[in-house]
C-alpha cells in the first residue's frame, strides 16, 4: 500500500470510489444506478463503506492503544462519533428543509411521505426528537448513525483484539448471533420498528475490518492462497448468475435467492458477508487499486477519499435534491425523470470532485503559513512536497 504524509493512499482510493457509488445508488430511479456493483453480485457499497471504516480506524488507532492508553482511544473515538452525530442532524435537516420546498413546489406527496418522512411532517414535535435520539433516520440517511454505533464499539472490539484475537472474534461472532436471532437490535421511535442498518449486525464486518487493519500492519499485503482465490471467483460468479436471473433463463432465481441464500441487508445476511468478502479477497489479489490509483481517476477518487465525510454529506443533501429534481421532471414537465436523474447524477459527481478539490486547495493555504512560520522558528524543516495531507 501506498502511502503519502503518513495516509493509506489505497484505502482513499477505495473509500473515495464507495462514496461516489453510495451517491448514484441514493438518487433513486437514475440510469446510472443500473451500473453500480449491487446490480451483479449480493453486497453492495455499504459492506465496503463499513468495512473500510473498520480497516481506517485499526490503521489510525490501534497502534495507539500502548502510547496513548485506552481512555486515549475511547476518548478519540467518542469525539469521532460525535462529530458523525452533529453532521448526521445538519444533513437530516437541511434534507427535511428540501423535501418541504418540493412538496410545496411540485405538489406532490411523495415528497412528504416516502422513505419515512412521514414520520417527521405528520407529527413534527415526535418526528424530531426521534431523530434527535437516533430512533427516527430517513431513508437514505441511515448510514451515518450506523457509522456511530460502530464508532463506539470500535475500542471495545481493540482491546477485545489486544487481549487475544480469538476472544474478539468470539464475542464479535456471538453478538453477531444474537442479533441475527432478533435477541439484538436498536427500536425505532416515534414509529415501531427497529433501526434499518442493526448495529449488533453490522458490527461484524467492521471488527472484520479492524481485524484486516490490525493484520495488514504487520504483513503489509495479503498473502496469496490458491483454493481461497479460486473458491472466491465461484462464488462471485454463481452470484452475477443469480442477480442476473440466469440471463433469462431463470426468471425466478434471484426471487429464490432471497429466501435460501440468507442475502437481507439490514441484518447483514451471510450470503452478503461472503459476497463481499470473496469480492474484497478477489480485487486485493488482482491489484486493482494499485493500478486504477496512477490514474487521472484515481486520484480523483484519492482526494474524494482523503475528505470523506464532508464529501458524504454534500453527496447526501445532493441526493435528496436529485429526487426532488426528478419528481418535478415527472409532474411538472414532459421530460423524462431517468434521463433527468442521469443529468443531475454526472453533474452531481462532478460537484463532489470540485468539493474535494476546493477543500485541499484550502487545506493546503491554510497549512502552508504555519509550516513556514515553524521552519523559520528552526523547530522543523519540511521538504517541498511532503506537507501533511
Amino acid at each position: 500500500m501506498h502511502a503519502s504524509g503518513g495516509r493509506n493512499t489505497l484505502i482513499d482510493f477505495w473509500r473515495g470510489l464507495v462514496l461516489v457509488i453510495i451517491f448514484v445508488n441514493h438518487v433513486p430511479g437514475n440510469i446510472l444506478e443500473h451500473l453500480t456493483p449491487r446490480n451483479y453480485g449480493f453486497s453492495d457499497a455499504a459492506e465496503a463503506f463499513v468495512f473500510i471504516s473498520g480497516l481506517s480506524v485499526a490503521l489510525v488507532y490501534y497502534p495507539k492503544l500502548p502510547q496513548s492508553g485506552i481512555i486515549g482511544v475511547v476518548r478519540r473515538c467518542f469525539r469521532r462519533s460525535l462529530e458523525l452525530y452533529r453532521m448526521h442532524l445538519i444533513m437530516t435537516g437541511v434534507a427535511v428543509a428540501l423535501f418541504s420546498v418540493g412538496y410545496v413546489i411540485s405538489d406532490d406527496i411523495g415528497m412528504l411521505e416516502a422513505h419515512g418522512r412521514s414520520a417527521v411532517f405528520d407529527d413534527t414535535a415526535r418526528g424530531i426528537t426521534g431523530v434527535l435520539l437516533l430512533g427516527h433516520q430517513l431513508g437514505y440517511f441511515n448510514i451515518l448513525p450506523l457509522y456511530i454505533a460502530l464508532m463506539l464499539w470500535a475500542p471495545v472490539a481493540m482491546i477485545l483484539m489486544r487481549i487475544h484475537v480469538v476472544l474478539a472474534a468470539a464475542v464479535s461472532v456471538g453478538i453477531y448471533a444474537l442479533a441475527r436471532a432478533d435477541v439484538l437490535a436498536l427500536p425505532s421511535w416515534p414509529e415501531p420498528g427497529r433501526w434499518f442498518f442493526n448495529p449488533f449486525a453490522w458490527q461484524l464486518l467492521f471488527t472484520m475490518g479492524i481485524f484486516a487493519g490490525a493484520l495488514l500492519s504487520r504483513l503489509k499485503s495479503v498473502p496469496y492462497w490458491r483454493p481461497g482465490f479460486i473458491g472466491s471467483v465461484v462464488l462471485l460468479v454463481v452470484s452475477f448468475v443469480i442477480m442476473m436471473n440466469g440471463f433469462g433463463l431463470a426468471p425466478n432465481l434471484l426471487w429464490g435467492a432471497f429466501n435460501t441464500v440468507d442475502i437481507i441487508k439490514s441484518d447483514l445476511g451471510l450470503g452478503r458477508l461472503a459476497h463481499f468478502l470473496a469480492l474484497a479477497y478477489v480485487v486485493t489479489q488482482l491489484r486493482l487499486g494499485k493500478v486504477l490509483q496512477t490514474t487521472a481517476f484515481g486520484a480523483e477518487m484519492m482526494r474524494l477519499g482523503r475528505y470523506s465525510l464532508p464529501v458524504f454529506a454534500f453527496g447526501s443533501i445532493l441526493s435528496a435534491l436529485g429526487e426532488i429534481t426528478m419528481t418535478l421532471a415527472s409532474v411538472k414537465s414532459s421530460a423524462s425523470p431517468h434521463i433527468v436523474g442521469m443529468v443531475f447524477t454526472v453533474f452531481g459527481i462532478l460537484g463532489l470532485l470540485l468539493l474535494a478539490r476546493y477543500l485541499e486547495w484550502k487545506k493546503k493555504g491554510s497549512t502552508a503559513p504555519r509550516q513556514e512560520q515553524i521552519g523559520k522558528a528552526g523547530l522543523v524543516s519540511v521538504p517541498s512536497g511532503q506537507l501533511p495531507h
